[in-house]
């Protein structure tokens, strides 16, 4: 495993087993995901920070998200789900409790063409304009239809999860050509995280061919924990080490902090 004095798991979910799901969610897990507990896989694994991503159950209501960022602000920052009309105000308000993104989790919504709309695309910029960028999460193959969502605006894009692009020639090319344009406008970002989540998917060609589009400073690692829907078989430290396989020593140290640590603040 490369070695590096500070690293960030950019993605996992820390959440209570009591608070109530949003109206709609799609699950709720029975059981509640607890900071200690992921503190103490961060020490087996050489992990330093990491990134609370609002997870979709919850929808826009932060607070157990904030309430776990404001117990370590030199260690921990947030990706929040916000509501379109949420004012700038609002986005200086969590700024300043250490978020530094917002996510739109598309995972299962039928049409995009939503996402796209006017209030939409006003609230990317007032994010950008607050300095953070949008972190998507996309159905299999599907990264092409946020393009038109993008079109237009500034703000930089992170894509979870490999950007679900799958292993299917045709997706994989069709998923590819679309980041190409993307990146034409703004910065663009890839999550090396849950290659699980993707039966047949082949992280380290795809970490290659993100490389190849994004270059070495825009990926950065995740864990997914506590794997949601795929909790059966994960074992944190063999997760951190599969980086090293996927990518040369050099570019896993920078995913790990370099590209982290300035993606979402940490000093």
């Amino acid at each position: 495993m490369a070695t590096t004095d500070r690293a960030v798991d950019a993605h996992a979910h820390v959440f209570s087993a009591t608070a109530p799901a949003v109206a709609g969610a799609r699950y709720r897990p029975a059981y509640g995901a607890d900071m200690g507990e992921w503190r103490d896989l961060w020490r087996r694994a050489g992990i330093t920070h990491g990134v609370v991503v609002q997870p979709s159950f919850f929808g826009a209501d932060n607070r157990e998200m904030l309430d776990t960022i404001a117990g370590d602000r030199a260690h921990l920052r947030g990706v929040a789900v916000v509501d379109p009309l949420a004012d700038a105000a609002t986005l200086e308000r969590f700024t300043a409790a250490g978020v530094r993104a917002m996510r739109l989790n598309l995972r299962g919504v039928e049409d995009y063409e939503y996402y796209a709309t006017p209030r939409w695309r006003a609230l990317y910029q007032r994010a950008h304009e607050a300095g953070w960028h949008l972190e998507v999460f996309v159905d299999l193959g599907r990264l092409p239809e946020i393009e038109p969502a993008l079109d237009g605006t500034e703000i930089a894009v992170v894509f979870d999860h490999f950007g679900s692009a799958g292993s299917e020639p045709r997706s994989l090319a069709a998923t590819f050509d679309a980041i190409g344009r993307i990146a034409a406008a703004r910065p663009v970002w890839a999550k090396l995280s849950a290659p699980y989540r993707y039966a047949g998917a082949h992280p380290k060609d795809l970490a290659m061919r993100w490389i190849d589009a994004v270059g070495t400073g825009r990926v950065v690692w995740g864990s997914d924990w506590p794997w949601t829907g795929h909790e059966a078989g994960r074992d944190y430290v063999r997760l951190r080490s599969e980086l090293d396989e996927w990518v040369e020593a050099r570019v896993a140290r920078a995913a790990l902090w370099d590209n982290a640590a300035r993606l979402y603040g940490f000093a």
